[in-house]
């Protein structure tokens, strides 16, 4: 399969399954700038520019159908996007970060690989463990008292990585360079 071919992932389902009746009405998420993939600027505290370009989606407020926007917070449960097996488990600047390697391939030999930032981290889940798609592997870190007055907010990164491309050694500044 070329990185381009569709790969579905019921992510959000999932997403919406294991949080009701909180999520109930979803109608979508609301994005601002600074929020997407290779977006420069920040969405949060002062809004400048970040150091680097972002290496993922950050999913933070969505809209209801009761007209409302709501946002995600500490209650908020995070299933697997696929099936897949936890490669490393590591603090980042706001929670722990879970990086699941995906066996879904790229036609040269890349794997997907899928990265989720901000998290705390369900009890027992471990590096090595193999996660089905839609298990809860996470809630939403909270973030109260930080000094970059960032709101509690769900990091999704997907990435292809090379076949030799030691996964122990991943870190949100070698996926944003890479």
């Amino acid at each position: 399969m070329s990185p381009s071919s569709e790969i579905h992932s019921q992510f959000m389902e999932f997403m919406l399954a294991h949080n009701r009746p909180r999520m109930d009405g979803f109608q979508g998420w609301v994005f601002h700038p600074g929020m997407l993939f290779q977006a420069w600027g920040k969405w949060w505290g002062d809004q400048g520019p970040r150091a680097v370009p972002h290496e993922g989606l950050d999913l933070y407020s969505y809209a209801a159908a009761s007209g409302r926007v709501k946002t995600v917070d500490q209650q908020t449960q995070i299933p697997a996007a696929f099936a897949g097996q936890v490669v490393k488990i590591d603090r980042d600047f706001l929670g722990k970060s879970i990086y699941i390697s995906h066996e879904i391939y790229a036609d040269d030999g890349r794997q997907l690989l899928s990265a989720v930032g901000h998290t705390l981290p369900r009890d027992g889940l471990t590096t090595g463990q193999r996660v089905a798609p839609g298990e809860i592997i996470a809630a939403v870190a909270g973030f109260s008292g930080q000094t970059a007055n960032l709101p509690s907010h769900i990091h999704l990164t997907f990435a292809w990585v090379p076949a030799d491309f030691r996964l122990e050694q991943l870190t949100w500044k070698n996926l944003g360079q890479d």
